[in-house]
């Protein structure tokens, strides 16, 4: 009996701009976390082989503790007697060649694991377990393909002799993809017509999928933590398969307990007309905790009046006081001014420049400042929000 652990997107050192060091200190361990029970679920179950589908890491560059980190992982894989395989991803994989080797490569140098580097040619290991010859390779992604093509298409793929062939490979998958995906996709019809593959092991993807494309099983196991707030529906996880030769015995997908995630959505029109900043104070208290991530995302229109009464910066204060960590979404207020005409009536509502209002603003605080030193740092402040606005909008 073959036994495989297949995992993939555990994103090691994530960066996430808008936290506290403490907070991105706590979060990588979230995630270091996460992966560590891959690696001891395979040694509890005694696996002949530990198979990775990229993005090991978040960036080509981690930081040495994450590279201590899976260097002791890797260490305690070997110590059981376990095989490991892998492929980087689009996210460990410097996008231009020439600019050095992937992170995962670094283990492979010490000789913890084989890495299967090249991006036209799939290369293959072969291993005899229980009177059964398995055949493992891989494609790594090339990040200079055009997003129009299969990246199978061009790939030359000849497995060698064996009773049960697996490929690793790290993209999208044809009817198995999210809303926006915009890189190359293996299409169905290229996996249906390489039948000498029996099972396909894709990384990429964060949400889990099997999919059986006439003789061969796809298995794409998501990522090991939610990542982002668009994760939220999202099971982390990890494949376990047991292999009778080619026929699978056991094919169960494990699941990881994630950081607690919640967004939590407040319509501007049920804002009230007083005091509307105690309104959403008692909103985020009815739905935090102190481990937990949470996204308020404030949607629909409001004048300029009903803008300047909301205390933003409180409300970003509350609810950092009482999660883990707190991130408020205005993205999606339209911000328009009411304005009347010579007699008093109300016009037609028109849109107001952020940009123009933050100036504004900024002019204002100006006026008021008491010194030079507060006028110098308003300057600065107005300089950096001005750009920081103009960056998320280009």
């Amino acid at each position: 009996m073959i036994r495989i652990v297949f995992t993939a997107d555990n994103h090691l050192n994530r960066y996430y701009a808008k936290m506290t060091r403490d907070q991105l200190r706590a979060r990588r361990r979230q995630i270091r976390d996460a992966f560590k029970e891959t690696v001891d679920f395979a040694i509890k179950q005694g696996a002949h082989f530990y198979l990775h589908g990229g993005d090991l890491f978040d960036n080509p560059d981690p930081s040495p503790v994450e590279l201590a980190y899976v260097a002791r992982e890797f260490k305690r894989l070997q110590d059981h007697g376990v095989k490991i395989l892998a492929i980087s991803g689009n996210h460990d994989m410097p996008r231009y060649l020439g600019e050095g080797a992937t992170p995962i490569r670094i283990f492979q140098e010490l000789d913890a694991l084989h890495v299967f580097t090249k991006r036209t040619v799939a290369e293959f290991e072969t291993f005899d377990i229980d009177g059964t010859r398995i055949a493992i390779g891989g494609v790594s992604p090339d990040p200079r393909a055009s997003p129009e093509i299969d990246p199978l298409q061009e790939v030359e793929i000849n497995p060698p002799e064996a009773d049960v062939k697996i490929l690793l490979l790290h993209g999208g998958v044809e009817d198995a993809v999210p809303p926006g995906f915009e890189d190359g996709l293996f299409k169905k019809a290229t996996i249906a017509a390489l039948k000498q593959i029996d099972y396909f092991l894709i990384g990429d993807i964060h949400f889990t999928n099997k999919l059986n494309v006439e003789h061969a099983t796809v298995l794409i196991p998501g990522s090991t933590e939610r990542l982002t707030f668009g994760e939220i529906k999202n099971e982390p996880g990890f494949y376990y398969l047991e292999l009778d030769g080619k026929r699978p015995v056991r094919m169960t997908r494990k699941l990881i307990e994630p950081q607690a995630m919640r967004r939590h959505e407040i319509r501007c029109g049920n804002l009230p007309g007083e005091n509307p900043t105690d309104y959403v104070f008692e909103e985020i208290r009815a739905v935090s905790h102190n481990n937990q991530m949470l996204q308020l995302r404030m949607e629909g229109i409001l004048d300029r009046e009903a803008y300047h009464k909301l205390k933003f910066f409180d409300i970003w204060r509350l609810g950092s006081e009482l999660n883990f960590y707190f991130d408020l979404d205005k993205s999606l207020v339209e911000l328009r001014a009411r304005n009347a005409d010579e007699y008093g009536n109300i016009v037609p509502e028109e849109r107001v420049d952020v940009e123009r209002e933050l100036e504004r603003v900024a002019d204002e605080l100006f006026d008021a400042a008491e010194n030079d030193d507060q006028r110098v740092l308003i300057q600065d402040a107005r300089s950096r929000v001005i750009n920081m606005y103009r960056r998320q909008n280009d």
